[in-house]
């Protein structure tokens, strides 16, 4: 990691926060989740959690243990420490999408916007593998990068009140997926039949950082279908 572009600032008591000033790219967020796993693995029983997004991360730790001024000293050596980037096989998980204009709900906005059918921004989201970025806002929210740049657009003007859970939307260079009932300001192009987070599961969210996901265009009837029986519904995945 470069030097000049990494920043730590202790957040609270208990937290120190980095952040990078790099372009967000998937190299970045490999860089990341290698530096995660490498401070997870330094700081042991000194560490309660390391929380990561886009371009920055929460280290969260037990003061009782260290204070705050030793521990930007560790954590700025482990960023210089010439770490090599974990190159591990990724999950690509499938996940269903119908496309139904009743679900899609901003399909023909876009359409109109980015002056393409929406046929083509079907195949483009379709035919695209994205990279799980981050999760956030919401328990679950994935975060995926990144989007045709046919399909690059704002976010909404004036959010919406209640997007269902599973609903796909887009803004600018990125995809997301709505674990549960919110509001939102993504545009709508979606809907996926599974459930995206369960408390009661170990692991609540199936996917993680540095995952990948690809859509299945499914019909409407297939849709129901899955949802109907969605607690018994076997998301796939592959390794790459």
């Amino acid at each position: 990691m470069k030097k000049n572009n990494i920043f730590f600032k202790v957040f609270n008591e208990e937290s120190i926060l980095i952040q990078w000033n790099d372009k967000v790219s998937i190299k970045l967020i490999d860089s990341i989740i290698s530096y995660k796993n490498l401070i997870e693995k330094e700081l042991k029983e000194a560490l309660i959690e390391c929380v990561q997004s886009i371009n920055s991360m929460m280290v969260i730790y037990n003061p009782n243990k260290i204070n705050s001024k030793d521990l930007i000293n560790i954590l700025k050596k482990l960023s210089t420490s010439g770490f090599i980037v974990t190159k591990t096989k990724k999950k690509i998980w499938s996940i269903p999408v119908c496309y139904d204009i009743s679900f899609g709900i901003d399909l023909k906005d876009l359409s109109t916007l980015n002056n393409i059918s929406i046929d083509e921004i079907i195949s483009l989201h379709s035919s695209t593998t994205y990279n799980v970025l981050s999760m956030g806002f919401l328990p679950g929210f994935l975060y995926l990068g990144m989007n045709h740049k046919k399909l690059y657009c704002e976010r909404k003007d004036k959010p919406e009140l209640n997007i269902k859970s599973g609903s796909i939307g887009i803004a600018r260079d990125q995809s997301g997926i709505y674990p549960q009932d919110s509001p939102g300001g993504w545009r709508i192009i979606g809907r996926s039949p599974i459930s995206f987070f369960n408390v009661d599961d170990k692991s609540p969210c199936f996917a993680e950082p540095g995952d990948k996901i690809k859509f299945q265009s499914i019909s409407l009837s297939d849709f129901n279908k899955i949802e109907k029986n969605r607690s018994s519904y076997d998301i796939k995945y592959k390794l790459l």
